[in-house]
């Protein structure tokens, strides 16, 4: 224990608990102002760097605090002990934030460096003293003068400490004459917040059946009534167990009823179908205070601070008043809005983006301007440069949370690897602070975090509210003794009450007065929301049927209460205090002079306008940098497209074949990139939840990110364009001209700029992805019609011709098209030259097109473009500019709609209802009368958050109780895993994630995974449930001593942290889909399903059953999800349960019913492995045996809980009976109390470790051969047969599509509006030589229904595989083929209405022939076509990794098809390389010789005036005697045969003539293309089996 001996320091002086108050530097606040952070909580070294490796590596995992720092010791408060020293005065022990490190401590030394250690304290250093009978006030003393005592220790070392950083940083703002903090307090009087519905108000779930038959929307608005009044009667009884509602005890006064009087606009009070989602509430949070705010999830805590934030859209209304300072309401606070933050618990961000650019980003929109900033040193008037300051603060940020290490790494998502979810966590915190807002709102910020980094935020927390006078309020679910005792003020809210508000200190005997008891040990916080629940609390002797239940009762009895008037009164004196009036002035002048000159006063963010476009443009080409596969993907799928319509038109002739293809050429080069820009909709959609919620911060104005993102469109526009064009027009042999070139290029540019501006436009106008990408894809549709090159403009219809003149490719198709041709002579040839052949050679001839003149075999260009396309040169720079107005005008319409997107945190979210629901739930409360459920509950009316089984104090208490949940199978299983070694390919380096490891898991117990943050607990959860696809796995892993068989992923449940489920379906069907599915194949249907009954009334689901699942914030609640999770797992009656952080994101109650809950699993005897991160002392002692792991994946231990303190009492620690173990052991293992010890290596050379062995050998043996299950059932890699699977999953596929109105009424409006459309276009087509054209292309225009479509089918089929993958799969619930095949069959039905409303608005309005044998076919082709296009789209979703990635795929694909299908270029003008084999492999040449042969067949042509090719026979012969050997051979006819002059010849008489230049010869040919277009719909959706194969990774298992 040499190293030991500097470590220890020295206690500080003895302080009088009762005179703390004279003591120090006058009052408590300025006292607790000397909160002290040091750096060794953050010491980074390079010893510990693997560690973050794997941080970086496994995105699984949780978060990493504990794995790149020594953690501290648990704060005194938590042990809830004094410590007594040498003179017998009792006085606090340092906290570990004393200990002295440098920034370049080693790991080594860090570990060995400790404070005060239990085993000095055991020795006789002090004897305990319990502290759960001392007083409250001794506590508050206790927390406020351990925190002087920090402050004290200051002096003793030179090392870094975030709080004298900050003090510093004060002094030298002082030292410019700037005021060194500015504060606003928080003030709120009879504050309530109202919402849509309650427990009275059943909204059921669209279908698309009731958008078929609306009138039976009455019948179920009927049930819907009938089921809302069951559940206010389940609530007036106190009757209804659902969480999620909320509702039960809340009092009648929280909701309207018929008869209550309607305010006036603008009056307070409720409104019909309206309840209080927050009633009442008034408070005080002055500078320089904390408040907490605690109660069950759905109580109210996260509206509660969205309220106090202005938050308020999301609401029906908010009444009362709020203050900050003396600014009341909205409008007064909106220039100072930046000074008011709230920070939700999710973690949104930018995923591409490393964590020091996030942080940088935040700082420039942050940096005051440079009369408010910091000088480099005291006494300097020259602030620091704006670079020093970013630099500066990002380096203070990183290092309080322990954040260097990711510095260069992505932040990530699902989807991207990035930094672990902890770090995520406190990325997300270290950006809130960059805004040194005043007032602090912070929503569950610990989520995620293990306890000792949530302590580590709360004690930042605390650091800034005193010395920057801050206000902040933080609402936490899992706040241990440590963290509770940091807080000033407490609100505890109870279903929308408040329940207590008043001084921290006095919360816990407030309660206790009340007659509750406070458990030994236990977490005050959790003791103040437990109180609520009828059979959780304990209550004292004498106060039973005293005790209030319900939120109301409690609400009145505080109301009453002595602190209630003494809160009420501070209140009162501050409002009418003038000291707040002069603060809130201080603070106004402080930010006005923190914002830059060209900022706007009126508006609350920082920097100018300018600016913010400055580091949003930064951002911009940061973010698409860190997404190089969308990158490099556009430019070549550029490049390809290039190639392609280059090589398709290639060398253009200067004839009159050459004419069409010209246009064609002109018009791809400028359809292409549009089709680009349209994924821009689908990219407006992706930055949105990060947008909102730098709006919500007030970092920039929204339009500063569209501005910048056009900017940065600019050179890379460019720069593909100048390849794109380069290789288009030297390739098909336009004009070689200089100056032309740079026309054609600069057109194509600024198309695409204003399409994409177009594109955005739409994106920002619609709140859902469905909404804009019908629009999108009709939009784009009507952009390409109107062109001028598929229609001509004299054919255009008045009544849509109007639309060329607001289509930007119209001006530049007119002004590139004219300047093509414009004084060109193109030689007149077959077919237009007439007559022409061997005897016709020198002889007299006329060509047959618009613009020629009578008796010309040459055609000039200009007049060709003047006559046939009304298109003038004179046009062009006129055209210029109106694409560079229509340019700006569609940005500032997207300026418009994107400043208009609503902030973060202001969206409603509601629980939908299956239509129908909710029968069982309306039968048993008529048959029971909601009568009280079993006899411990008693009369008591029972509570919302109430569970049945009373925690008892001791385990083996609790054993004796445990009532084994009837009907519950489980299988007595044992599972068994020795030297299991883990070890993934990193950065060219094999890192080893789990190191030896062994341990079993029996039958009947409850096994704990527990280490810190990265030490790879998720990762042996995945590797022992086969969950890993990757890395290499070594070891033995054996169930009942045998080998793992292959039903082994099945029969295990595995719940995973992320809960996954499928929106669309409710609870009850996600509990019948896996039971149906994963239950052994030898029980009937009708067993598995009673067995689903069973496990709904373990979990208490009755009231949810019917709800839909909804998304995380629109559906189910957080706990209501797990539940579920859990749920799904147990239907499937597995031999094993593995369950990975079962409690993250839930209250101290909620995770002690889901372990209790557990508990009663094993006593039915299942085995259960469980990893979880932030127990209580209570939560911990259920659990039987413990594996407890260190950074990189080694064992530290592994036995009994209960011989946890024996095993570190022999090595020289102990863990003191008051400590919560879960807590402490992990700091011994990994933090200050480490004693230099590597307790790896102290673990494989014990005694325990072998005996463990032993016993693992033993339990191989005795288990070997009792299988439980039959062997018949192990041969199966699936439970349920191929034929079950294919059912039920195209069933839930049918019934998530029929649920999902949205997607289906897009998907048919896109379709009828584009058949009007183009119908309309084309207007009853005639016979004219034009018209043979345009029947071509309004067939054409048909195949542009589907990018949009494909556009939706897309990102669903992507959601859906993402659920197949991550869950569903992995536990063998069903196979890849069943996935492919119920997403295919799904949608048939849909598929076979689109066609039909397709072809009945569009095919009687060209005027087609509705002959059976020409309409028919052609309506069969269409429905084929629908199938094709669904194929094609859900094969390219098959294997794209995102759907910004397939929506960038989609124009490439769609791109070539169109191209190569003979419309835009006839067959024989095909270039030779491609004619004859990628022609004839083009599903849509088939498709379209399908669909026209049958249309043109029969077709009698009569050519129109300027359509004639007029020449004059030799004299003395007639015109038809001329040509008369002519006609014999070739198609055409002549008008005048027995003119002598001015022949008139039209080229084609019937329409068949016209398809043989089409390569469709036969009348037949049509009826074989539509056979063939069949069987390449079979191969589309074969594609989709191939693709999703391919990207589909087989599980790994130990070798």
């Amino acid at each position: 224990m040499a190293s030991n001996t500097n470590s220890i320091p020295v206690l500080a002086p003895p302080i009088d608990l009762n005179t703390r108050d004279q003591q120090g530097s006058g009052t408590p606040q300025e006292e607790r102002n000397n909160n002290n952070f040091r750096n060794e909580d953050a010491a980074i070294t390079e010893d510990t760097q693997p560690q973050t490796k794997e941080d970086t590596y496994d995105e699984t995992e949780p978060p990493s605090s504990s794995s790149t720092e020594p953690e501290p010791e648990q704060e005194i408060a938590d042990d809830n002990r004094t410590l007594t020293n040498v003179n017998g005065e009792t006085g606090p022990r340092q906290s570990s934030d004393q200990s002295k490190f440098t920034n370049d401590t080693t790991a080594a030394k860090a570990d060995s460096e400790s404070t005060v250690s239990a085993e000095d304290i055991r020795k006789g250093n002090g004897k305990e003293v319990n502290s759960s009978s001392a007083s409250s006030n001794d506590q508050r003393d206790y927390g406020e003068s351990q925190r002087q005592e920090e402050a004290n220790s200051e002096g003793d070392g030179d090392e870094w400490s975030y709080d004298a950083q900050l003090k510093a940083d004060q002094k030298l703002l002082e030292s410019r004459g700037l005021a060194p903090h500015h504060s606003l307090a928080l003030a709120y009087d009879h504050l309530s917040v109202r919402g849509q519905g309650g427990a009275d108000d059943v909204t059921y779930a669209p279908t698309v059946g009731g958008i078929i038959a609306p009138w039976t929307n009455r019948h179920y608005k009927k049930k819907a009534a009938r089921l809302a009044k069951a559940r206010v009667e389940a609530e007036e009884k106190g009757g209804s167990d659902d969480a999620g509602a909320g509702e039960s005890g809340r009092g009648a006064d929280m909701r309207w009823t018929e008869g209550d009087p309607t305010p006036k606009k603008g009056e307070e009070g409720l409104r019909k179908g309206e309840r209080y989602l927050l009633k009442d509430f008034s408070g005080l949070v002055k500078p320089g205070e904390m408040m907490l705010v605690v109660g069950r999830p759905g109580s109210g805590c996260t509206t509660f601070l969205k309220a106090l934030a202005g938050l308020h859209n999301g609401y029906a209304g908010i009444d009362g008043k709020l203050y900050y300072g003396d600014m009341e309401g909205d409008k007064t606070l909106n220039p100072y809005k930046a000074d008011v933050i709230f920070n939700s618990e999710e973690d949104i961000h930018d995923p591409n983006l490393l964590v020091g650019r996030t942080l940088d980003f935040a700082l420039r929109m942050n940096t005051p301007s440079p009369q408010a900033r910091l000088p480099e040193k005291e006494g300097d008037d020259k602030p620091m440069t704006s670079q020093r300051y970013q630099d500066k603060t990002k380096k203070e940020l990183l290092k309080i949370f322990g954040l260097e290490h990711t510095h260069d790494t992505k932040v990530g998502d699902q989807y991207v690897r990035g930094v672990s979810g902890g770090e995520k966590k406190r990325v997300s915190i270290a950006e809130v602070l960059t805004t040194k807002a005043s007032v602090q709102l912070w929503d569950n910020a610990t989520r995620g975090l293990d306890a000792d980094t949530a302590l580590k935020f709360n004690k930042v927390i605390r650091t800034l509210t005193d010395t920057e006078r801050n206000s902040s309020v933080v609402s936490l679910y899992q706040a241990g003794n440590g963290i509770y005792n940091l807080f000033d003020k407490v609100t505890v809210i109870a279903e929308g009450r408040v329940i207590y508000y008043g001084p921290r200190e006095e919360a816990r005997k407030y309660f206790e007065d009340l007659g509750f008891v406070h458990p030994d040990g236990g977490n005050t916080a959790d003791f103040l929301t437990s109180v609520t629940a009828t059979n959780e609390r304990v209550i004292k002797e004498g106060h039973k049927g005293k005790a209030p239940t319900s939120p109301a009762e409690f609400s009145q009895l505080y109301e009453k209460s002595d602190i209630a008037k003494s809160m009420r009164k501070e209140l009162e004196d501050h409002l009418k205090s003038d000291e707040k009036s002069q603060q809130t002035r201080d603070t106004q002048d402080a930010l006005q002079k923190e914002k830059h000159k060209l900022a706007p006063k009126q508006r609350s963010e920082k920097v100018d306008f300018f600016t913010q476009v400055r580091a949003a443009l930064i951002r911009d080409y940061q973010m698409r940098w860190g997404d190089q596969w969308t990158l490099w993907a556009r430019q070549a799928t550029t490049l390809i497209q290039a190639l392609l319509v280059g090589s398709l038109f290639y060398a253009v002739s200067d004839t009159t074949g050459g004419l069409f293809l010209r246009g064609g050429a002109i018009f791809l080069t400028l359809l292409y990139p549009s089709l680009i820009s349209l994924s821009e909709t689908t990219a407006a959609f992706s930055g949105r939840a990060v947008l909102a919620k730098h709006k919500a911060f007030s970092l920039y104005r929204p339009s500063a990110v569209l501005i910048a993102q056009t900017i940065g469109d600019l050179p890379i526009f460019a720069g593909q364009l100048i390849i794109f064009t380069l290789i288009i027009y030297f390739m098909v042999g336009l004009k070689t001209d200089p100056g032309l070139y740079f026309m054609f290029l600069l057109f194509t540019y600024i198309t695409t700029l204003c399409t994409t501006a177009f594109f955005r436009f739409i994106g920002y106008s619609f709140g859902t992805f469905n909404n804009a990408s019908k629009v999108s894809g009709l939009m784009f549709s009507i952009l390409v019609t109107y062109a001028g090159y598929i229609i001509y403009t004299p054919s255009m219809k008045p009544w849509f011709s109007w639309i060329r003149w607001i289509d930007p490719v119209y001006y530049s198709f007119e002004a590139l098209m004219s300047s093509e041709l414009a004084g060109v002579q193109l030689q007149c040839i077959q077919p237009q030259l007439v007559p022409y052949g061997q005897n016709y050679m020198g002889t007299p001839a006329g060509c047959a097109i618009a613009g020629a003149q009578p008796g010309s075999t040459t055609l000039d260009g200009t007049a060709w473009v003047n006559t046939a396309l009304d298109m003038y040169k004179s046009h062009v720079w006129r055209n210029f500019g109106i694409v560079v107005a229509l340019w700006l005008f569609f940005l500032g319409l997207a300026v418009i709609t994107i400043e208009r997107l609503p902030a973060a945190g202001s969206n409603k979210a509601i629980l939908l209802y299956k239509r129908g629901g909710g029968g069982k739930f309306i039968r048993a409360s008529n048959q029971n009368g909601n009568e009280p459920k079993d006899e411990e509950q008693g009369g008591a009316p029972m509570q919302t958050n109430e569970k049945p089984g009373k925690p008892g104090n001791s385990k083996e208490e609790n054993k004796e109780k445990e009532n084994v949940p009837e009907g519950v199978s489980a299988e007595n299983t044992t599972f068994t895993w020795k030297n299991l070694t883990y070890k993934v390919h990193n950065h060219g380096k094999d890192l080893t994630l789990l190191d030896d490891v062994f341990g079993y898991c029996k039958a009947g117990t409850l096994t704990a995974l527990m280490g810190s943050s990265g030490a790879g607990k998720t990762t042996l959860m995945d590797v022992l449930a086969a969950r890993k696809t990757e890395g290499e796995i070594h070891g033995e892993v054996l169930m009942n001593g045998e080998a793992l068989p292959v039903s082994f992923q099945r029969t295990t449940g595995y719940c995973e942290q992320v809960d996954v489920h499928l929106p669309q379906a409710t609870v009850r069907e996600a509990l019948e889909f896996s039971a149906l599915l994963r239950q052994p194949r030898s029980l009937s249907d009708k067993e598995k399903l009673a067995y689903v009954d069973v496990i709904i009334d373990l979990l208490e689901l009755h009231d949810i059953e019917d709800a839909m699942i909804g998304t995380p914030g629109a559906g189910l609640g957080v706990e209501q999800r797990k539940r579920l999770t859990i749920g799904v797992e147990l239907v499937s009656k597995p031999s094993l349960l593995f369950l990975d952080e079962p409690t993250s994101g839930l209250d101290g109650q909620s995770s002690f019913l889901i372990v209790s809950f557990l508990r009663k699993l094993a006593a039915a005897g299942q085995a259960v492995l469980c990893t979880i991160h932030q127990p209580s002392a209570s939560l911990f002692a259920q659990f039987d045996l413990l594996l407890l792991l260190k950074a990189g994946g080694k064992m530290v231990y592994f036995g009994e809980v209960d011989n946890l303190n024996d095993y570190f009492s022999k090595h020289d620690v102990k863990i003191p009976k008051d400590v919560n173990p879960a807590e402490r052991m992990i700091d011994i293992v990994s933090g200050d109390l480490s004693k230099g010890k590597d307790w790896a290596k102290v673990w494989s050379e014990s005694e325990e470790c072998k005996a463990r062995m032993e016993d693992l050998e033993k339990l191989k043996k005795d288990t070997n051969g009792k299988r439980q299950h039959s062997e018949e059932d192990d041969k199966y890699e699936y439970a349920s047969t191929t034929g079950s699977q294919l059912k039920l999953v195209t069933k839930r596929a049918s019934i998530q599509l029929w649920r999902d109105t949205e997607y289906v009424t897009n998907k048919v409006a896109l379709h009828i509006g584009s058949a009007l459309f183009n119908g309309f276009s084309f207007w009853m087509i005639g016979n004219k030589y034009a018209d043979l054209q345009n029947r071509i292309f309004t067939i054409f225009q048909f195949i542009f229904v589907a990018p949009g479509v494909i556009a939706q089918t897309q990102p669903k089929f992507i959601a859906n595989r993402d659920i197949f993958e991550a869950r569903e799969k992995k536990a063998k619930l069903y196979s890849w083929q069943a996935f492919c095949f119920g997403e295919i069959v799904a949608e048939i039905p849909y598929l076979l209405v689109c066609a039909l409303l397709y072809f009945a608005p569009w095919y009687p309005v060209v005027g087609f022939s509705f002959k059976p044998s020409v309409a028919g076919p052609v309506y069969l082709q269409m429905t084929l076509y629908e199938f094709l296009y669904t194929g094609i789209g859900q094969f390219v979703a098959a294997y794209a990794p995102n759907a910004v990635f397939a929506a960038l795929v989609n124009p490439l694909l769609i791109g070539v098809l169109v191209s190569f299908c003979g419309v835009l270029v006839p067959y024989p003008q095909i270039t030779a390389f491609w004619r004859y084999w990628i022609y004839y492999l083009n599903p849509f040449n088939y498709l379209i010789g399908g669909l026209t042969s049958r249309i043109m067949w029969d077709v009698d042509v009569q050519c129109a005036e300027q359509e004639y090719g007029v020449f004059d026979p030799p004299s003395g012969q007639t015109c038809s005697a001329y040509m008369q050997d002519f006609l014999s051979q070739n198609p055409g006819y002549i008008d005048n045969p027995d003119a002598t002059s001015q022949c008139r010849y039209c080229p084609y008489s019937k329409g068949n003539e016209y398809l043989k230049t089409l390569n469709l010869g036969d009348k037949v040919d049509g009826w074989r293309d539509i056979a063939i277009t069949a069987l390449f719909v079979l191969s589309s959706y074969g594609f989709v089996f191939l693709l999703l194969k391919l990207r589909s990774k087989a599980s790994k298992k130990a070798s």
